[in-house]
């Protein structure tokens, strides 16, 4: 099942990014939106004051939702750590995210773009992050029910070569797509594109940051990415964002 779902591409060409709901409050309305995908969280195993209410409360305001509001667009779980957690610590904690959020979810979103997590992206710590990348896919391999998609959050960068190697090791140790958030530059889809030519199609491949029309959805594509997720544009207009984004809040019709 994993090597299937590795060498397809990723399925949602448009999707709403994490950030917007971290504990289900928005669900109903965010899953009716029209996006292909909505992604909760970003949340961590247990709960944290300040930041989020933890994975379970998430997972069970979506367990309660009607099924008619689940069955087209794909959910997406963003799975963070502890701040108070050491570095060592999240292996365990991606683990215990996974377990909790594929219930409900249709992929699991491991996010290390948010400023709390970047500490970690490094060479230094390229072992400990190999082996958080290894423990998921050993729990999902392991544990029977429904195949959950994992997914890795990492920012792109300008020129940083280390996001690269981190996104092709994510995806050598058996995970389905890379989200990559997109460097404010000129030069961004320079960077996507040079992803896209690492990944070699192994993985799908998500580009996210200034998405605000169909043509910047569009350029995404050309460079490689299988699908895009917008975030700023949705927080600002809402589902009227749509139509700009080649959907209408009525259908799923893809972009063209």
């Amino acid at each position: 099942m994993i090597e299937r779902m590795r060498k397809r591409s990723w399925p949602c060409r448009l999707g709403l990014a994490g950030g917007i709901d971290k504990d289900g409050s928005r669900a109903a309305e965010l899953l009716a939106a029209g996006f292909d995908s909505v992604e909760f969280g970003t949340v961590t195993p247990q709960p944290e004051e300040g930041h989020n209410s933890g994975l379970a409360a998430l997972v069970s305001r979506l367990a309660s939702l009607s099924p008619r509001l689940t069955d087209k667009p794909r959910v997406g779980i963003g799975i963070g750590m502890s701040s108070s957690g050491p570095p060592a610590a999240l292996p365990d904690e991606w683990a215990s995210g996974f377990r909790g959020a594929r219930a409900i979810a249709d992929y699991a979103c491991f996010n290390l773009s948010a400023r709390r997590y970047q500490s970690l992206l490094n060479t230094a710590h390229l072992p400990l992050l190999r082996y958080a990348f290894a423990t998921v896919a050993a729990v999902r391999q392991s544990e029977q029910g429904r195949d959950v998609a994992v997914t890795l959050k990492i920012p792109l960068g300008v020129d940083d070569a280390f996001p690269l190697a981190l996104a092709e090791t994510a995806v050598s140790e058996g995970f389905d797509a890379i989200i990559a958030v997109l460097p404010d530059s000129a030069h961004r889809l320079d960077r996507l594109r040079l992803l896209a030519d690492r990944l070699h199609g192994k993985a799908g491949l998500v580009a996210v940051g200034g998405i605000r029309n169909a043509d910047d959805a569009r350029a995404a594509h050309a460079a490689g990415a299988d699908g895009v997720q917008v975030h700023r544009v949705f927080t600002e207009l809402g589902a009227a964002c749509l139509p700009a984004l080649g959907r209408t809040t009525t259908s799923a019709q893809q972009l063209i």
